[in-house]
Order: C-alpha cells, then sequence, then structure tokens
C-alpha cells in the first residue's frame, strides 16, 4: 500500500474517530456557536456538521486570533487551496483534492470569523471574498471536468453542475441587490463543498480495495449536479414570483 494511501487513510481515520467523540460527548452539552446560529442550515449543512468543523478548528481559530492575521490573508490562502484542488481533480489525486477543498472550505469559514473578532467587517473584504469564492469553484469543476473530458455524458453532467452552480450564486446576488433575500433553494456553495470534501477524500481507499474510485467520483458529481439544478430552478422562479408579488 502506497505511503501517501496509508497516510490518507490516517487522516480520514482521525476525523471519523474525532466526529464519535464529538457526537458522543460534546454535541448535546455544547451551546451553539454564535456561526451556526447565524447562518441558515440545510439537511446537509446542518447544525451538528457546523458546531464539529466548529469544535474542530477553534483551536487554530484563537491562534489566528493571537497572532492577529487577517481575514483577507486568510481568504487568498483559501482561494489558492481551492487552485490546488482542481489541479489535484483534474489529474485524479481525488483524496488530496478533497482535503483541499477541506482547507479551502476552512479558511472561508475562519475569515469571516476573524472579520468579526477584529471588527473590520469591511465592504471590501466581503467582495474580495466573494469574487475569490467563485473563481475557486471555477477551478474545482473545471478540474472534474477535465478528469471527466473523454466521456461525453459524464463532461455534460459535470457542465450542467457548474452552469447551475453559477446560476444559484447570480440569482441571490442579483435578488439581493434588487432588495429581496434570494434564499430559495437548499442547494448552495457550502452544500456542494461539503458533499466534496466528505466523500472524495475517500476515493483512493475505494479504488484501491474494490476498484470503485471513478463510480464514487461519478456519483458526488451526480449529487452536485440535480441539487445545483434543483436550487437554481427553484431559486430562479420563486426569487421572481417574490418580485412580481410586489409589482401588483
Amino acid at each position: 500500500m502506497p505511503i501517501s494511501l496509508i497516510a490518507l487513510l490516517a487522516m480520514n481515520f482521525v476525523i471519523i474517530l474525532i466526529s464519535i467523540y464529538f457526537g458522543i460527548f460534546v454535541y448535546r452539552t455544547r451551546e451553539w456557536d454564535e456561526e451556526t446560529k447565524r447562518r441558515p442550515r440545510s439537511f446537509i449543512s446542518n447544525a451538528f456538521f457546523r458546531e464539529f468543523w466548529y469544535f474542530l478548528i477553534g483551536p487554530m481559530k484563537r491562534q489566528l486570533i493571537r497572532w492577529n492575521v487577517r481575514p483577507n490573508t486568510i481568504t487568498i490562502i483559501g482561494f489558492f487551496f481551492s487552485l490546488f484542488a482542481g489541479f489535484s481533480f483534474a489529474v485524479g489525486e481525488f483524496g488530496l483534492g478533497g482535503w483541499l477543498v477541506i482547507f479551502s472550505g476552512t479558511c472561508d469559514v475562519y475569515d469571516g470569523m476573524l472579520a468579526r473578532q477584529q471588527n473590520v467587517c469591511r465592504k471590501s473584504g466581503a467582495f474580495l471574498d466573494s469574487a475569490l469564492d467563485r473563481v475557486g469553484e471555477v477551478a474545482i469543476f473545471y478540474g472534474l471536468a477535465r478528469y471527466l473530458r473523454a466521456d461525453d455524458f459524464w463532461f455534460a453532467i459535470i457542465f450542467l453542475a457548474f452552469a447551475s452552480s453559477q446560476v444559484v450564486s447570480y440569482s441571490r446576488a442579483r435578488a439581493e441587490g434588487l432588495g429581496f433575500k434570494g434564499q430559495q433553494g437548499f442547494f448552495q456553495r457550502a452544500e456542494r463543498m461539503i458533499i466534496l470534501s466528505i466523500f472524495l477524500p475517500f476515493a483512493p481507499a475505494v479504488e484501491h480495495y474494490w476498484q470503485l474510485g471513478d463510480p464514487l467520483v461519478k456519483i458526488v458529481v451526480t449529487i452536485i449536479s440535480m441539487g445545483s439544478f434543483l436550487t437554481a430552478v427553484s431559486r430562479t422562479f420563486g426569487i421572481f414570483r417574490e418580485i412580481r408579488a410586489t409589482e401588483t
């Protein structure tokens, strides 16, 4: 067994053990983080998942605060994690790519936390965060599309996922610009990144033991594609109806 696979399995196993410990001994008595209370939740991005991740990354958050790391610095680091994740997916390194998505998503949590902690919630930082999030997600989808480029059907599926995700993000931004919330639908960027980060780190092990790494990747792509498409449709028509209701 390759050393890289052993290291990957060890990291995954540690996360599973910590999640079991958290679920049994910590979650029921833990007061919810302000981030959990503030952000909308879904079946995938639920309170347990959020609280587990905040519990896991809490020590590093406190260290970043002591070091007085600026939120924009974390935003840029997370962006590069997304770029490297896209490259990893393009060359078929899904275990590494999955963990890079985890690191990128963690940075996306950290930058907002640090901004509020340091009382530097500036519009310029929010814009930079949103813009780099979009570019980083494009890189991730490009990597998946390049890996699946030889198969017309799966290339179309990943293109549908990419196009739908852009509609989901754009429709919300446009709705907010018009004075509406635009939060319809359950499958947003957080859900897309969670699905990638939960399943793809296990792809190398699934391939090594059962030769089913590619089917796992395709299942993940299908989930993201269908979830994003349904959310794009429901959000677009939901916002349209909401706006029309104010015009009559």
